[in-house]
């Protein structure tokens, strides 16, 4: 692959309301998105996995079921990242390395697929003790261990190792983690939806970069308007409300720069032209 493309690994069905105030209470489908970026030594890399189909498996059994319950999942085999990378010509021996905006069942249920992947996650990402946490605490957060590949530690790269570097972003946002040494994908720091929350800065891409920001918004309305989902999706209030408080300076500051959460429709079809995909 020689430019970024971003597909989508499944989805799941809530109602509008839940994801922004003063959306309609009509149910509508949040897409899992998946961004698939050329690698400078070879391969790609990812920002996020998406659903596939053991996520189904993994959320059989109760307490894991209500998580299920409350976002309606639908992922076949071929709607799953790897089967879609196979179809351009990607093994999954050729993904590199994968960042992971955050490890909610939506973001990591694909992880499994890319078993030679170094893994970058924020710092607090990953809980303490989380293999023999409690069931109930784990659905609380959205956290199923399933999901994760048993080697998950020896494949993490730490934050730690990547250079820090201006960004060109500014405000708090004005440092980054550069992915590749080369300045064009950086590693952002937007916690609030979880604990070490990040997202992804594709400097080159598009008329002035793209921003992959996770659940650091459900929808474009939260930084356009102001329209946030509800208490419970934001975890960190104070922290969800100033990173969107960032997301909404950028829009007004730099229009031509794309911002993207990973749920949102529009904001990914506009991704996808700035991609030419």
């Amino acid at each position: 692959m020689d430019d970024v493309e971003l597909i989508v690994a499944g989805h799941c069905v809530q109602l509008e309301r839940f994801v922004r105030r003063g959306g309609a209470w009509r149910t509508i489908e949040f897409p899992s998105s998946v961004a698939v970026i050329p690698h400078p030594d070879g391969g790609v890399a990812l920002f996020d996995t998406g659903y596939a189909p053991r996520f189904h498996a993994a959320t059989a059994a109760w307490p894991y079921r209500l998580y299920a319950a409350l976002l309606p999942v639908t992922c076949t085999d071929a709607d799953s990242a790897v089967s879609q990378l196979r179809e351009r010509g990607v093994e999954p021996g050729q993904v590199r390395l994968i960042v992971l905006s955050h490890l909610h069942g939506d973001h990591v249920a694909g992880l499994r697929d890319f078993p030679e992947a170094r893994i970058v996650i924020g710092d607090e990402a990953l809980p303490d003790g989380w293999r023999d946490r409690a069931a109930w605490t784990n659905t609380r957060h959205g956290f199923v261990p399933a999901l994760l590949p048993d080697d998950i530690e020896e494949r993490l790269l730490p934050l730690r190792e990547l250079t820090v570097r201006p960004s060109g972003l500014g405000g708090r946002l004005r440092n980054g983690y550069d992915l590749f040494g080369d300045g064009a994908a950086f590693v952002l720091p937007l916690p609030g939806h979880t604990e070490g929350h990040l997202g992804l800065w594709l400097s080159n891409e598009g008329k002035d970069g793209v921003l992959l920001v996770g659940d650091a918004a459900w929808t474009e309305r939260a930084y356009t308007h102001g329209e946030l989902p509800l208490p419970a999706l934001r975890g960190d209030r104070r922290r969800y409300q100033e990173v969107v408080g960032e997301l909404a300076r950028l829009h007004r500051e730099r229009p031509d720069l794309a911002i993207v959460p990973s749920h949102c429709w529009p904001s990914i079809r506009r991704a996808r032209q700035v991609f030419g995909g």
